[in-house]
């Protein structure tokens, strides 16, 4: 399969292959569970598109397609569990009228442990080389500790009415496979279980499931998307519910669901990436027009040249929907308008002080408009200030600009990004002239993910790129990837 650059935006959500004509097609995912009786088990979910496999005609006339599937699950190099198994389509009359997406869904015991999974799908009616895939696993759970399960995206669902693979908690479940809710999804219903609440709170306590959407680049709550279910606690606590997202326009958005305690206190919170496209939604945030700023730092900025500044250097803090929003105002010269946008930007994350957020905000925007500008780009337009400006200040810094074959190169480690730890950016000057850097690595959700940076970083003065050996050498001197792994 062709290699790639990634956009780390999803989290093990895995491939559609290149999009000519009969190339195979799939969509897979894992989501692991925890069953007090049997342990814990992984379900794997594979989406196969209808038009891109081949089909050939059976002994009834009709027409069908084979696909082999394995599946190796490895710990220490050694296996553990092997699946080989052939996945048929529905009988099809006439594959000229429909070729319909098939899925197919396994569950498969595995015990506490780190695994390697390596998937593999080929189509039988071809010679066209199969489709690879490579992730880890953990499987983490036990009878003690407090844990939620993986979330499972569901297409639909109904009650059980005789126990079967689809069967959770006393409904059958039909995964919905990926990350991406295209315009004619109007709900997005999931599936998620969390562990030994009644050792945490007690045994038949009562607390609240809270679940609604976040912006996944602000992590800012969208209020008109949130809803509650209670529940008493128990050693499983399953959620099987549901949002309508019709309205929810075009981006990034997290799926949050969070315990919360008599006290409304969060207890534990799980969330997962999705994209939504609803390109018929139009951009709309809160109502503008009724946002009062009189006497706010904001009617004091006349300067439209200021104000169009200000709106733009909101980017790297921004959700998609909010930078749409600024930059159609700076498209403009609605100077109320951008007033009005700067002010509910700030009072929408500090309520009581959003002057004092935006001093805040400005202060850093400006340190990189000295640390970051060049003649082109404001500061906050490049990697390195945008960075800072989501994420804050590097706990450590690795800059070398020396190195043998290497361009020069700086990292950025952050010990805690969120709920993430010890998260690192790598920049790069492949231009050799200028301060500018550019972002060529990140192992940070939501970041650049490129796993052939070092090919990148060193082709300085290498001549050959061998992308499909990622047994890398840097060569003399390289030490690159033992300071990004340190």
């Amino acid at each position: 399969m062709k290699k790639a650059f990634t956009l780390w935006v999803c989290l093990t959500f895995l491939m559609i292959a290149q999009l000519n004509a009969k190339e195979l097609q799939a969509l897979f995912h894992n989501a692991s569970f925890f069953s007090p009786n049997e342990g814990p088990f992984v379900e794997t979910y594979l989406k196969i598109f209808g038009p891109s496999v081949e089909y050939i005609k059976t002994a009834r006339g009709t027409f069908q397609a084979s696909l082999e599937v394995t599946m190796v699950f490895k710990k220490d190099d050694k296996i553990v569990d092997f699946r080989k198994y052939n996945l048929l389509s529905a009988e099809l009359e006439d594959t000229a009228k429909s070729q319909p997406h098939f899925i197919d869904q396994q569950r498969i015991s595995m015990p506490y442990g780190v695994y390697q999974l390596d998937l593999t799908i080929k189509d039988n009616n071809t010679k066209d080389p199969p489709i690879e895939h490579g992730e880890i696993l953990a499987m983490e759970f036990n009878k003690t500790n407090l844990k939620f399960s993986d979330f499972q995206f569901v297409e639909s669902f109904q009650p059980t009415k005789q126990e079967n693979i689809l069967t959770k908690s006393g409904f059958d479940l039909v995964p919905f496979v990926g990350d991406f809710f295209p315009e004619s999804a109007k709900t997005i219903s999931f599936y998620t279980e969390l562990y030994n609440l009644d050792k945490k709170i007690g045994i038949g306590q009562d607390f609240i499931y809270r679940y609604y959407l976040e912006s996944f680049e602000t992590n800012f709550g969208l209020a008109d998307y949130s809803k509650f279910q209670r529940q008493k606690a128990a050693v499983v606590n399953p959620i099987l519910a549901t949002l309508q997202i019709a309205e929810l326009p075009s981006g990034n958005y997290n799926l949050v669901v969070e315990a919360r305690d008599r006290n409304n206190e969060v207890i534990l919170l799980n969330k997962i990436f999705f994209q939504r496209s609803n390109p018929g939604i139009q951009i709309n945030l809160t109502d503008i027009q009724s946002v009062d700023i009189t006497s706010t730092f904001a009617e004091k900025i006349n300067s439209i040249d200021s104000l169009k500044f200000y709106l733009l250097s909101l980017a790297p803090v921004s959700s998609m929907i909010e930078i749409q929003f600024a930059k159609n105002l700076v498209g403009t010269t609605e100077t109320k308008q951008m007033q009005k946008f700067l002010y509910n930007f700030w009072k929408t994350r500090n309520e009581k002080n959003p002057e004092a957020e935006w001093n805040r905000y400005k202060e850093q925007v400006m340190m990189m408009e000295d640390a970051y500008k060049t003649k082109i780009k404001h500061g906050f337009e490049t990697d390195m200030g945008r960075v800072w400006l989501k994420y804050g200040a590097p706990d450590q810094v690795e800059e070398n600009k020396h190195e043998p074959n290497a361009y020069p190169y700086i990292i950025w480690q952050f010990f805690h990004i969120d709920e993430q730890n010890n998260k690192r950016f790598i920049f790069y000057n492949p231009h050799l002239a200028g301060t500018e850097y550019l972002l060529l690595h990140s192992d940070a959700r939501g970041e650049l993910y490129n796993p052939y940076w070092q090919y990148e970083l060193y082709s300085r003065t290498a001549t050959l790129k061998n992308y499909d050996n990622l047994n890398f050498d840097a060569g003399y001197g390289g030490r690159a990837l033992d300071n990004f792994k340190k």
